[in-house]
């Protein structure tokens, strides 16, 4: 029935698709649809980045111009106003009079015209193609490979009519020779300026032989601002720097000179020049409370440490020793454009004051500045509370809440104390309305520095925004698995070394894992019960009774030595056998001592950024220190902390992320992940909520979490998880119109077990790159709606290549909409 539905969907899609698929059909005539555009570089296809120099761009399209087919669906020229609406459809208003009152008309008329206007606002209107803009990107070509060095650059365009009212526009462009930098003569009035300049000329963007592409020079004028401001040159500006070229003996090649003159000084009438000098820092001056008060009253209370004096208006609510953390400018120093930068983005992070940070430099007459920085506090407490909705197997449908309380400056030294309380309810499967439930509370503490009992600036200085969190959580669950309970807490470290690499060291994250309903364990494993049950038919010759005593003696018969059944019923002990570890590993009660350091390393420059790549790597140790310091062991010899067994292996992960910017917000997206956990020494397996599963709305979309693995295996298990994991994902993103969005993706990857578990065959290990060949192979598409604030999305993924079928061929077999999996999920999966 389901199938029934979605291809009766598909078919009315469809057809509105055609009814509106006459592109020129709100084209007037003697005009044109502008279909297509294409640049001819010296005679060949020109790089996609020129595009972006065209200044009329045809409809967006990805295989078809959605938009503009959905444009079409409405009418432009439709009625503005109900008279207008009776006069052009008198029959259709005469109809309605009749059957409807006059108020009734008129709301039916306001459905239609604002159904009409929804196709016209969410689409795009035909671009009609326009001469003087073509004209235009001629002249931004040109001026573009004039800025590149080609400074006799030829540009041109045909137009070719390729059916009735639609035209393709070919922009043709010989460069013709570029032209090279030669020699570069410094003529520079300042001796501070010309010493600074000298000591860094190794660094300079123009250099013999270089193109004279116009963007190095704006490059080097930039790279000499920052120089000589981070030098301490407070009055220079890039206004001062100037560029004259003269061509050469040399073919092509044009000699730069670059001319700085002395600072043009303005007193009252007068302008007169004098050399540039490094100032000095005379005192800073830090307002903490800068709101509605006057500045008479911002003075009421100070305090000065480290020469820099705080004011507050009533009282000091922050402690001067903490915020100099985040302050790099100092009396005394030279002036930096890099300490101001450091200070606005350090104070920022506090998350105590609100962005809009203002800093003031005032020349004193001594020929030093002094500093006024401006800080407007946010509110000491606040509270958060958050809603969502969730499903996955563990838990098939739920409404989740969030309550959160903020104190923004526990101990006057920026620290932000997060307390949360978060409730989950959720059905299961038996069809009671919200019977489970799941509860965690958590309580965080983040200080703005790095808290230990030695002084770490050498290793991590100031600028690298250190960060220390502490944090404490417990979470009970109630009819969710084998209900279970955590408790957990942990200390971290994070710095960056620069804007692009960030890092994270965990010495101390201790969880506690208990199961506090394992009595409900084949209930919710119940293939386990099945694989006993035909064990126990075949040795007795009649079901096993589904009851949690009755199955755990079964098991604990058919273990037992002195019963013979390894003997007497091999195939069957071995089936028990494997059921009954699995069982123990499941529902046992554990320690999970970790320590681990990770490594982020990203290009984005800001949000808007579509072209950058982001990696990360970590390495995770559990127990190793533990079970060097516990000295009890348990029956089965095993070290105890707190009398639970410590759980102790090794992780390490690595992920890579590449974005494509293709232009009018068609992004292309590459995510590769890797994965592997090794037990060792007091482990011989790993812990259930450590191990790797696949499928999901953020993995591979075709099965669902859990799902899908280890390898080949054909598994009947309701959770399945491996030790190893390997996913790479390909998805286009590309807008429809209005703020809808679409994607096309690929999803490959797999589970497997590298630890030579005898509860996994062969076809779920993984012992080399042969095994690949069972990876999974998922494809679909999505549709996503833009909030702004949030992205919602809705992904149907397909099963490709299936590794675990062996009588039907493993490509496209359940390749259609009734095996398909439909995720929901908020924001993009990566």
């Amino acid at each position: 029935m389901s199938q029934t539905y979605t291809k009766i969907l598909f078919f009315i899609l469809t057809g509105i698709i055609l009814i509106s698929c006459n592109a020129t059909k709100y084209v007037p005539d003697e005009e044109y649809l502008l279909k297509k555009t294409r640049i001819l570089v010296n005679e060949k296809k020109a790089d996609a980045k020129l595009y972006s120099y065209i200044v009329q761009q045809p409809n967006t399209s990805f295989l078809i111009p959605f938009s503009l087919y959905f444009y079409n669906l409405g009418n432009p020229e439709y009625p503005k106003d109900l008279n207008e609406w009776a006069e052009k459809y008198p029959k259709k208003y005469d109809l309605y009079k009749r059957w409807f009152s006059l108020k009734q008309t008129k709301n039916i008329f306001g459905f239609y015209k604002g159904i009409n206007n929804w196709f016209l606002t969410s689409g795009q209107p035909p671009v009609i193609y326009n001469e003087i803009k073509t004209k235009r990107t001629v002249n931004s070509f040109k001026k573009y490979f004039f800025n590149q060095g080609f400074f006799e650059v030829k540009v041109g365009f045909d137009e070719e009519i390729i059916k009735e009212k639609e035209k393709e526009i070919t922009y043709k462009i010989t460069t013709n020779s570029q032209y090279y930098i030669d020699t570069i003569v410094p003529q520079i009035s300042s001796p501070v300026l010309d010493s600074i300049y000298k000591q860094n000329i190794d660094k300079t963007y123009l250099k013999h032989g270089t193109p004279f592409v116009f963007d190095l020079f704006e490059n080097e004028q930039n790279r000499l601002t920052h120089l000589f401001r981070d030098s301490g040159v407070f009055h220079f500006s890039s206004d001062y720097i100037g560029y004259w070229s003269d061509s050469t003996h040399i073919d092509k090649y044009k000699k730069i000179i670059l001319k700085i003159p002395n600072r043009r000084v303005v007193k009252g009438d007068s302008v007169y020049l004098e050399p540039f000098e490094i100032i000095k820092i005379k005192d800073v001056n830090v307002y903490t409370d800068f709101g509605m008060a006057s500045l008479d009253e911002q003075q009421n209370v100070s305090e000065v440490y480290e020469g820099i004096t705080y004011y507050a208006p009533d009282k000091m609510e922050y402690s001067p020793k903490y915020l100099s953390d985040a302050i790099f400018i100092k009396p005394g120093s030279n002036y930096s454009d890099l300490s101001k930068k450091l200070t606005i983005s350090h104070l920022r992070r506090l998350q105590n004051f609100k962005t809009s940070i203002k800093i003031d430099y005032i020349d004193n007459k001594d020929g030093t500045v002094s500093v006024n920085i401006y800080l407007i506090r946010l509110k000491k407490y606040a509270i958060t509370t958050n809603f969502d909705a969730r499903t996955s197997n563990i838990k098939p449908f739920g409404i989740l809440g969030k309550f959160s309380f903020l104190d923004k400056n526990l101990f006057k030294g920026a620290e932000i104390l997060e307390l949360s309380f978060q409730g989950s309810f959720f059905n299961t499967y038996d069809d009671k309305f919200f019977n489970a439930w799941e509860v965690l509370i958590n309580s965080s503490l983040t200080i703005p520095r790095i808290f230990f009992p030695v002084n770490t600036d050498r290793i991590i200085p100031k600028k690298m925004s250190p960060q220390t969190m502490i944090n404490l959580s417990s979470g009970i669950q109630k009819n969710i698995g084998l209900d279970r309970q955590t408790l957990t807490t942990g200390l971290s470290y994070s710095w960056r070394t620069s804007e692009k690499v960030g890092h994270k060291f965990d010495p101390y994250n201790l969880q506690y894992i208990e199961n506090k309903n394992i009595e409900n364990y084949f209930f919710i494993y119940n293939s386990e019960y099945e694989k006993l049950n035909i064990t126990h038919e075949n040795i007795k010759g009649e079901p096993l009774e589904k009851n949690n005593e009755v199955i755990l003696d079964y098991m604990n018969e058919v273990m037992d030595p002195s019963n013979d059944y390894k003997h007497l019923h091999p195939d069957e002990y071995d089936v028990v056998s494997d059921v009954n570890e699995r069982y123990n590993i499941l529902i046992e009660d554990i320690v999970v001592p970790v320590i681990s350091y990770s490594l982020n390393y990203s290009t984005k420059e800001n949000l808007n950024d579509q072209d950058f790549y982001f990696f990360t790597g970590r390495v995770v140790s559990s127990g190793t220190l533990t079970t060097l310091l516990a000295t009890k062991n348990n029956k089965e010899g095993k070290k105890v902390f707190f009398g639970l067994p410590i759980a102790q292996y090794i992780k390490t992960e690595f992920e890579f992320k590449k974005y494509w910017d293709m232009k009018h917000e068609n992004i292309l997206v590459f995510r590769t992940f890797l994965g592997a956990i090794i037990p060792f020494g007091n482990s011989d397996n790993i812990p259930f909520s450590r191990s790797y599963n696949a499928g999901g709305s953020n993995d591979i979309r075709a099965w669902r979490t859990f799902d899908l693995g280890p390898g080949g295996e054909i598994n009947a298990l309701e959770y399945n998880v491996g030790s190893f994991k390997m996913v790479t994902n390909l998805e286009y993103r590309f807008k429809v119109f209005d703020q809808i969005y679409s994607a096309l993706f690929v999803d490959v990857g797999n589970i497997w077990d590298i630890t030579n578990s005898n509860l996994v065959t062969e076809a779920g290990k993984f012992t080399g790159l042969r095994s690949l060949k069972n990876s999974a192979i998922g494809s679909g598409f999505g549709i996503r709606y833009n909030f702004g604030f949030l992205v919602f999305r809705f992904d149907i993924g397909f099963k490709t290549y299936e590794p675990y079928l062996i009588d039907q061929n493993k490509w496209l077999t359940n390749y259609n909409f009734g095996n398909a999996v439909y995720n929901i999920g908020i924001n993009y999966p990566f």
